[in-house]
This record gives C-alpha cells, sequence and structure tokens, in this order.
C-alpha cells in the first residue's frame, strides 16, 4: 500500500502497523496539505463544486476559524487528525475517507469517530481513532506513544460496544455528505453503516466485529524516536486481546504541531 515518497517524511509499513516520521515540513509536504485539504475537510463531493466556499484558501480560515477557539489540547489533536488524513490519503493507499474533518452544523470538528475509511477491495469499513499529543512528563517518546496508543484503544472499545445510535447516525450523515457524487462508494458505505445501526438498535453492539485503526500523532524531538518494535508489541497485545475484529497501527512523530499552523496562517494571509 505505501508507494509514495514525499521529502521529508521516512514512512515505514509493515501490513500490521506503520510508523511516519516527518523529519522535516518541507515543500513536498506542503504542497500535499494544498491539494488535499478541501477534500479532507469537507469530503470529495463538496471539495470538487466550483464554490468558493470550498476553495484552498477559504478552507485554511476556516479550519484556524476551528482552531483558534479551542483548548490547548484540542488545538493539538486537530493538527494530529488533519496529519492523519494526509498520511492516509497518501500511503495507505487501499484506503479512502468516508468522513469530512469539519462537523458542519457545529462549524466544528467532527464528533463520534474522528475518521471512517473504506477498503473498496475488501467492501469493509475501518473505524479509525486519533489520539495526539506532547512527550509526557518523565516519560520517553516510546512510552508517551504506548500510553497514547491505549487511551485509543480503550475510547474505541469503549464506543464500539455501546448501543449508542448518535455514533452511527452521525456517521451515516458524515459518510452522505463526503461521497454525495461518488454513488457506488456511497451506497455501499452507507449500506454497512446502516447494517451496524440496526444492530446497535437490536442493543447488540459489539467491537470484535469492527476493523480499527489505532493511531497516534506525537510531537516530540525525533532524537527520542520511535522505536517500530514497541509499536508492534502494541498492535501484537491488542491483537491477542480479541476486542477487534482487525487491528492496524500507526504512529506519527513530529517535533512539533507548531510549524503545520504557522504554515497555515501564512496561508491564509495570501
Amino acid at each position: 500500500m505505501a508507494s509514495k515518497i514525499i521529502k521529508g517524511v521516512r514512512f515505514i509499513f509493515k501490513k500490521t502497523y506503520a510508523v511516519c516520521y516527518i523529519e522535516t515540513f518541507s515543500d513536498d509536504l506542503k504542497n500535499i496539505i494544498k491539494q488535499q485539504l478541501s477534500s479532507i475537510c469537507y469530503g470529495p463531493s463538496k471539495a470538487s463544486q466550483p464554490r468558493k466556499a470550498y476553495n484552498y484558501i477559504n478552507t485554511v480560515r476556516s479550519f484556524l476559524e476551528r482552531y483558534e477557539k479551542k483548548a490547548e489540547k484540542t488545538k493539538i489533536g486537530m493538527v494530529g487528525e488533519l496529519l492523519t488524513h494526509i498520511f492516509i490519503l497518501q500511503f495507505l493507499t487501499e484506503f479512502k475517507t468516508v468522513s469530512p474533518f469539519f462537523n458542519m452544523e457545529e462549524r466544528s470538528i467532527t464528533k463520534g469517530f474522528d475518521i471512517l475509511l473504506y477498503s473498496k477491495n475488501q467492501n469493509e469499513l475501518w473505524i479509525t481513532e486519533v489520539k495526539s499529543g506532547e512527550l509526557q512528563k518523565d516519560k520517553n517518546s516510546n512510552q508517551t506513544n504506548n500510553i497514547l496508543l491505549g487511551k485509543a484503544k480503550i475510547d474505541l472499545k469503549t464506543r464500539l460496544n455501546e448501543n449508542k445510535d448518535t455514533l452511527w447516525e452521525n456517521a451515516i450523515n458524515g459518510a452522505t455528505v463526503a461521497l454525495d457524487n461518488i454513488k457506488d462508494t456511497k451506497e455501499a458505505v452507507i449500506s454497512i453503516l446502516g447494517d451496524i445501526e440496526d444492530e446497535i438498535y437490536e442493543q447488540k453492539a459489539v467491537s470484535t466485529d469492527k476493523n480499527v485503526i489505532l493511531v497516534t500523532s506525537l510531537f516530540s524531538n525525533l532524537k527520542d524516536q520511535l522505536q517500530e518494535n514497541t509499536i508492534e508489541k502494541f498492535y501484537t497485545s491488542t491483537l491477542n486481546e480479541k476486542i477487534f475484529r482487525k487491528v492496524l497501527v500507526l504512529s506519527i512523530q513530529k517535533n512539533t504541531y507548531k510549524k503545520v499552523v504557522e504554515f497555515l496562517k501564512d496561508e491564509a494571509k495570501i
């Protein structure tokens, strides 16, 4: 799946887990953000429309408007989720994103599940949870990353075993918006989500038949680099717990989230 090259980014993919090191915030990566931002935020259907609201500059401004109103922890989470969208689109090309980053009704970020992905080859839905953060006190990068991965796992396990229909209603609404003009994918995704929602109404929510991607976006110095073996161990232990059907683990490491925000603020002035 991982075939593209981005200058300044080192991506290691091992089928069941992946690690992404952002060594420099390169022009390559900036250009990809420019190309993908509207589609990520609004979904490909809206982004393809020749409307000023969905053009690049106005999307940047809308992102920053949402960003500036948030608490620091949420700001870090927004940047981490944006980077997750970017690298899944670029490297994990089996998947299509079927949920917009923006929540249209409340001009906020999406509620419920962070990212929903669809594998057309397998006709499968993958539910993605992203946990982002900076280095924790008295912890190294690998220890902090394991804590974030653990939170992602527990959060998804909890929500996927809840008979909470609003989660799936939001997912269906998001997919409908994101895929409005992509008929075959839209029908397949809505059908899968509808089947899950039926289970919720029957009080039969389970996590064991769901595919999940557990993602961390860690903002810490790359001199203390994430180790592949710790991520692989987390994947193996999670799989052995048998709480999900299939599992993929993705960890992203970058020195700071602030360079991404500075870039977007510069772009908004254009």
